[in-house]
């Protein structure tokens, strides 16, 4: 699973964590909070508030992570990330019926689909390269 940073899979991973936090952007726009435990109890003023200040400790926390100068940590957090993304489009098609749901193609499509498709290949990558 060794491969250096400039190898071209590390890029890869950076392509589906940006467009997680694309996605992240439009979650905004779209109220995903409502979709969310406990934050759906909130007001839409305060559930934007935390959503947005969550997502802060979050990402800092992968960006480290998956980043990280050690090769063991920084490979299992990327795993972890691509697994996170595969999941997230299947929870995305999931909720798609649901009322409270306001995302729409394209960016739908493109951050969180084209995430857990760029995931998926990323793993497999990774994992065929172990």
């Amino acid at each position: 699973m060794k491969y250096a940073h400039s190898d071209w899979r590390h890029g890869l991973f950076y392509l589906g964590l940006a467009l997680l936090a694309g996605h992240e952007l439009d979650a905004v726009a779209r109220h995903e909070w409502r979709l969310l435990p406990v934050l759906n109890l909130l007001d839409d003023e305060t559930g934007q508030m935390v959503f947005i200040l969550a997502h802060l400790p979050l990402f800092a926390a992968l960006f480290w992570l998956t980043g990280h100068q050690s090769l063991k940590i920084r490979n299992w957090s990327q795993l972890g990330v691509d697994g996170f993304l595969i999941f997230h489009g299947a929870l995305h098609y999931a909720l798609s019926g649901h009322p409270l749901y306001e995302f729409t193609a394209p960016v739908e499509t493109i951050t969180v689909y084209g995430g857990g498709i760029v995931g998926a290949v990323h793993l497999a990558l990774t994992l065929r390269g172990r």
